[in-house]
């Protein structure tokens, strides 16, 4: 039986610290900050990275990065370890705040746990942003991944992109975690297993007994040996369900 072995996951409500000491690329504690820096104004500048209270999918807080007045190309990383030759899979949630700044967000592995970004390496999921039909930015949307990992760590990265500059271009990412398919083990008796059994057992002895009440004769004799595993101790008709005698055309009065 194939299950779900989560090897990571994390909703962002522990402490968020400050990458190599720099206070405005402040992460979740274990992540770290990753970009593509542009050459020209405004065009994909280093982002920063807080904590956000305001916009989260549960609990306290989530991840936000943003740039004010220029597009980014950036990420949140993370690595993971893992089991060899399994399938990692990879959920986080989403949002933006901005329509205009043809802004996409997707989730992507390195299976062979590189922290190189971008790299060609990097399995990436989908992109949804706001070119998605019925794209509602501030509403936060699951996205996903999947490789097969190569090592014994993958690397995690949870990506937002910007065509164009605007006054703020941020993404939020909450609630994210990293599973692989694992060969689960067959349940056993276990705590409470005989308790299982015992009510399966007395629901087997109620259908038993119904058929009784409404059979007759050798029909009642054969399912009370059935169920109860005896001889019947008063062989002979059953007692029957009473019946309502209707006569005439109508109905009684």
């Amino acid at each position: 039986m194939v299950s779900e072995v989560v090897v990571y996951e994390d909703g962002f409500e522990g402490a968020f610290v400050c990458w190599e000491g720099i206070s405005e690329l402040e992460v979740p504690e274990g992540w770290r900050p990753v970009w593509v820096q542009g050459d020209r104004p405004g065009v994909n500048h280093r982002p920063e990275f807080k904590p956000e209270q305001e916009r989260r999918r549960s609990g306290r807080r989530a991840a936000k990065l943003f740039t004010t007045h220029a597009s980014h190309d950036a990420a949140l990383a993370i690595r993971a370890p893992v089991d060899v030759g399994r399938m990692v899979h990879v959920e986080a949630w989403g949002a933006t705040f901005v329509q205009g700044a043809g802004q996409g967000l997707r989730v992507g592995i390195d299976p062979q746990g590189g922290m190189e970004f971008p790299s060609e390496r990097i399995v990436w999921g989908e992109w949804r942003g706001q070119y998605d039909e019925g794209w509602e930015g501030e509403r936060f949307v699951r996205l996903g991944a999947e490789a097969l990992a190569e090592g014994e760590w993958v690397s995690v990265y949870l990506h937002s992109r910007s065509q164009y500059a605007a006054q703020t271009v941020a993404a939020y990412w909450d609630d994210m975690r990293v599973w692989q398919e694992g060969e689960g083990e067959e349940p056993g008796p276990g705590p409470g297993g005989e308790g299982l059994e015992r009510i399966a057992g007395a629901l087997e002895r109620i259908a038993g007994a119904l058929e009784i009440f409404v059979g007759s004769g050798e029909r009642w004799e054969r399912a009370y040996e059935r169920v109860w595993g005896q001889e019947a101790l008063t062989p002979g008709p059953s007692p029957g369900l009473p019946r309502r005698e209707v006569t005439g055309e109508g109905s009684e009065g």
